[in-house]
């Protein structure tokens, strides 16, 4: 006879953060080769992991100054009585370079898999997990395009660090990317539809083309793409460098994709206002504004993309 199994204790836990990430690009789930730390505002030195599941949810457990809200069955009575939320920041960058380091604040405990709102994603989506945004370094996935620049900021006369470019095709915007601290960007995108011309022939001719419209092979392809740039100099105050690294200190994912619309400059001299390009099918394009008449070939920023800061520093 089996001997009956008698509970004699029973404890469950709660973890105050679970957090599901995707990339922009694919739109699929990255539940692997990211690190992403939490710690409580001010307090970088107590950063705690968390840890990836199976379900692609990375997961915080022990969290500095939440041992004891952990201690629970996470009921809706749970919930009702929870001590009030303490602010933390999260923390996440890619061991493997394929996305772009942020940080971003965050109330915990949690409840469920923390819902990123807000801003949408690129392309726009009903996604509630935090998107995550190529690395300059990354390469175009087979059948997508890349928009690559080294955006300057005039008013600095050096990197955008943050910088948004975004591209789009009439009013959809096809892909958005953020600039790293050295200005670089790329923008991996969907390419449009193909571009297709109505017969010239009246149908039937027997001189005309098949029936039906017709256009260029698809390598031979190009887009008119509009740009748009989102950029200011100016950093919340109430972002500290807070990583452990005294020189480094992670973007704020919020602020970034907040900030307000800057101007892209085709040329050097600032006089002609960049609002498109050309895309071509099985190409990197890569945005550089014109050298000014008569400077040194040797210039370093023969290769920049120049940008105008929404709001310039005082």
């Amino acid at each position: 006879m089996a001997t009956p199994f008698i509970t004699l204790d029973r404890l469950t836990t709660v973890a105050p953060l679970g957090l599901r990430f995707h990339d922009t690009v694919s739109g699929n789930v990255v539940g692997d080769g990211l690190s992403v730390w939490a710690y409580p505002v001010g307090r970088p030195t107590a950063r705690r992991r968390a840890i990836g599941n199976r379900k692609g949810v990375y997961v915080l457990h022990h969290g500095y100054g939440l041992r004891d809200l952990e201690n629970g069955e996470g009921t809706q009575l749970y919930w009702d009585n929870n001590p009030p939320n303490r602010d933390f920041v999260i923390e996440v960058t890619d061991e493997q370079r394929r996305f772009q380091s942020f940080q971003f604040p965050a109330s915990l405990p949690h409840r469920g898999v923390f819902e990123w709102s807000g801003f949408d994603d690129s392309p726009p989506s009903a996604r509630s997990s935090v998107p995550l945004f190529s690395s300059p370094v990354r390469l175009a996935p087979g059948g997508m395009g890349v928009i690559r620049a080294e955006l300057w900021d005039t008013s600095l006369d050096g990197p955008a660090a943050s910088a948004v470019l975004e591209a789009y095709d009439g009013d959809r915007r096809l892909g958005q990317g953020i600039a790293d601290e050295e200005g670089r960007v790329a923008l991996i995108l969907s390419y449009p539809a193909p571009i297709t011309f109505a017969s010239p022939s009246p149908p039937g001719s027997p001189l005309g083309s098949p029936p039906g419209a017709s256009g260029p092979p698809l390598t031979e392809q190009v887009w008119p793409l509009g740009l748009r740039a989102l950029y200011t100099p100016e950093r919340p105050v109430s972002s500290p460098p807070n990583s452990t690294e005294p020189d480094q200190s992670f973007p704020d994912l919020r602020f970034t994709l907040s900030q307000p619309e800057a101007t892209l400059w085709s040329d050097a001299a600032l006089s002609e206002v960049l609002l498109e390009t050309n895309l071509r099918f099985g190409r990197e394009l890569i945005l550089k504004s014109r050298p000014a008449p008569g400077s040194p070939l040797s210039s370093t920023r023969d290769s920049v993309l120049f940008i105008t800061p929404a709001v310039s520093p005082p």
